[in-house]
């Protein structure tokens, strides 16, 4: 005879296995709720600054050419990421972005001065 005889020891033992897994599933939605918006808001960050430089670089007298288009995709990325990570598909939301800043750095390259 143990110290939890019957069924009420097996209903303890239940309820104590069930107790890590509420708190663990609220973990992991607070860490997805946290990626979503590192992304969102790198996301963001890139269609800001491409925006900004299209607009420094046209300020500056700088002829348009290749660089706006490529500015323009960054931008065009970028966005589709902030879309992509609001709607919680953080791994095609990097992709996004990280192509995005890939394009826009194009712009800034010496073929395109």
């Amino acid at each position: 005879m143990g110290l939890l005889p019957g069924r009420d020891g097996e209903e303890l033992r239940a309820r104590f296995r069930a107790q890590g897994r509420a708190d663990l599933e609220e973990g992991r939605q607070r860490e997805a709720r946290r990626a979503r918006g590192m992304h969102v808001t790198f996301a963001g960050l890139v269609v800001v600054v491409c925006l900004g430089l299209t607009v420094v670089r046209l300020g500056a007298g700088d002829s348009a050419g290749v660089w706006v288009a490529s500015y323009a995709v960054g931008a065009v990325l970028g966005g589709l990421g902030f879309l992509l990570a609001r709607r919680g598909r953080t791994r095609w939301a990097l992709l996004a972005i990280c192509v995005a800043v890939a394009v826009a750095s194009l712009g800034d390259g010496p073929a395109f001065r």
